[in-house]
């Protein structure tokens, strides 16, 4: 089985008012794919390649016309070892041009004084409009048991950059704001995703299920700094009663320190977050209209994300009680 797609994009890039830090940028995008799956026996064979050409052409002399040409190339294997357990393996070399913003912002403005903060990320973003195009050969094994409502996923992954697009803190300030800029270099990251739920007993009608989860990523630059931004080792569980009309659920994520931030960024004290909830189907079975009603961050945590921008100042909601009916048309 096979699918041969196009996709052409053409328009207008722009920000405006005060807090426009990126010029307008007229941008075509060409990409044609091709997928294809081989089925043999208890194997599963995919492969997939595609071809994308890119323009970017800034408007107000801020940079010349940028184009970009890049391959991707991707290949798998799934083999269902008996009828419960799978084995797959993945290989990518994939590329991808610079983002708009990536290339041009504050691009042309020489002077501190005239460089705009990015009011989301509450930072000045400076772009490189000599980056090239990223590329990344990547490795993905998974294992995977499935038997009923019960199942085990458990994928380990390994990514190696060249030419890696990275928004680094400079370290330095202006009126306070800190200042990032986005430089290349080779990268390389590793980790896991783990995910599971099994079905522990019935009784009252209903099904005792519970599961843990988790995931660990590690980045580091060819230079030696490590990857910012990226999410520390977390590790959760959950356990719910599921039947025809009612579901009752808990869960708890623990989260780490994030202990390698990344060059001129804080540290991150770890978390753990206790949620709780109900949901109720109105009708039958099949019913797509639910009553809802949850719990958040039972514990009124502290959390300030290793990922965002803002973890200073903006940190994840406290306690919270969530109620609502919830369907589809």
């Amino acid at each position: 089985h096979g699918v041969f797609g196009l996709q052409v994009a053409s328009g207008e890039f722009s920000a405006i008012g005060e807090e426009a830090y990126i010029a307008p940028t007229d941008f075509t995008d060409f990409g044609v794919f091709l997928v294809e799956d081989y089925h043999a026996g208890d194997w599963l064979f995919e492969f997939g390649l595609r071809y994308d050409w890119d323009e970017r052409d800034p408007q107000g002399g801020v940079s010349s016309s940028r184009d970009f040409n890049s391959f991707s190339a991707s290949g798998s294997a799934l083999w269902s070892v008996t009828s419960d357990w799978q084995l797959g393996l993945a290989l990518q070399r994939s590329e991808r041009a610079p983002a708009i913003e990536e290339l041009f912002s504050n691009a042309g403005k020489d002077d501190p004084d005239s460089w705009v903060e990015h009011a989301a990320t509450g930072s000045i973003e400076l772009g490189n409009t000599e980056l090239d195009t990223e590329v990344s050969n990547n490795v993905d094994f998974s294992l995977r048991w499935y038997r009923n409502d019960s199942w085990v996923d458990l994928t380990l992954f390994y990514n190696d950059f060249s030419d890696y697009i990275n928004l680094v803190n400079t370290g330095l300030e202006r009126d306070e704001t800190p200042v990032l800029a986005y430089t290349q270099d080779d990268a390389e990251f590793y980790g896991f995703e783990f995910d599971s739920e099994l079905t522990v007993a019935s009784f009252m009608g209903g099904d005792l299920r519970a599961g843990i989860y988790g995931d660990y990523v590690r980045g580091e630059l060819d230079s030696g700094d490590d990857v910012p931004r990226l999410p520390p080792l977390r590790i959760g569980a959950r356990v719910s009663w599921v039947s025809p009309r009612l579901d009752i659920w808990t869960r708890v994520l623990d989260a780490n320190d994030q202990d390698d931030p990344g060059a001129n960024e804080e540290e991150t004290e770890g978390y753990t977050r206790w949620d709780a909830g109900a949901d109720y189907r109105l009708g039958p079975w099949d019913s797509d209209m639910t009553l809802f009603v949850a719990l958040n961050n039972i514990t009124d945590e502290e959390i300030r994300l290793s990922t965002s921008f803002l973890r200073d100042v903006a940190p994840e909601a406290g306690r919270a009680c969530e109620v609502g009916l919830r369907g589809q048309v």
